[in-house]
């Protein structure tokens, strides 16, 4: 492995270990905040959905779980990451090292906090028998969209926020909207076919039901709204990367 990479990774992966160990310093459940979170979530928010609309009980309530594990993983990551730069500037004028290892820490640590967490739910979901064939390859497609589109989004707002510090709260008040723009609560058989479109513009929507069906069988993603999702995330992650690299040589000025 070229030097450069192995130095890139070792630092990525310094950071990140850095990033898990502040995160439950003094905590007494430690990683186990990875299940208990979305599990309060989804029994508050599914009670509370209860009162007003029939579900399936129990499918909604794995439906929930599943898409509370990705979404939580996404607004986390983008939450923190996208005043990551700023939050270091002491660290960025104290010494040269590449600025990208700084968000993406952030969503690596993320990432091993939604792997523990989807193994935990997959484990359940095998014993109750409610995974279909072939549904690992959903969930690895899925996976990896996610990673590439959250890195690249959480790359864009973090070096724009450098410059323009509205960008943190702008992505604060997106993500509101984002998530009732998403089949997290919902399924996504509820939308009504003339405001399918809308959600074709959400990349969101395909990684969501690529893991849907990957763990509970429901319905996966059609091939329009994929590809145009898969566009969109490709677009995205190119930003990302393009907008970090020629912002970051003006990072010790503006931080």
């Amino acid at each position: 492995m070229n030097t450069d990479v192995q130095q890139y990774l070792d630092l990525l992966w310094g950071m990140t270990e850095k990033e898990l160990r502040v995160r439950y310093k003094y905590t007494f459940f430690g990683f186990l905040w990875i299940v208990v979170n979305p599990l309060l979530q989804m029994f508050l928010i599914g009670f509370l959905l209860s009162l007003f609309i029939k579900q399936s009980s129990e499918q909604y309530y794995f439906h929930l779980y599943t898409s509370l594990l990705v979404w939580n993983f996404f607004s986390l990551s983008l939450v923190k990451a996208t005043p990551s730069i700023v939050a270091e500037r002491f660290l960025i004028k104290k010494s040269m090292f590449p600025r990208s290892v700084i968000p993406l820490s952030i969503v690596l640590s993320n990432v091993i906090h939604l792997l523990l967490g989807m193994g935990l739910f997959g484990i359940v979901m095998m014993i109750l028998k409610m995974m279909p064939g072939g549904s690992l390859l959903y969930i690895l497609f899925g996976l990896c969209l996610l990673i590439i589109f959250t890195c690249g989004f959480c790359l864009l707002t973090s070096a724009l926020n450098v410059r323009f510090r509205d960008i943190k709260f702008i992505i604060e008040a997106l993500l509101v909207l984002w998530f009732y723009a998403t089949p997290v609560i919902y399924t996504f058989s509820l939308i009504p076919q003339k405001y399918i479109w809308i959600w074709r513009l959400n990349p969101m929507t395909s990684i969501m039901q690529l893991f849907q069906y990957g763990f509970i069988n429901a319905p996966p993603p059609g091939p329009a709204m994929l590809s145009i999702n898969l566009i969109i995330i490709v677009i995205v992650a190119f930003a990302g990367i393009r907008v970090f690299r020629s912002e970051s040589s003006n990072f010790d000025d503006w931080v």
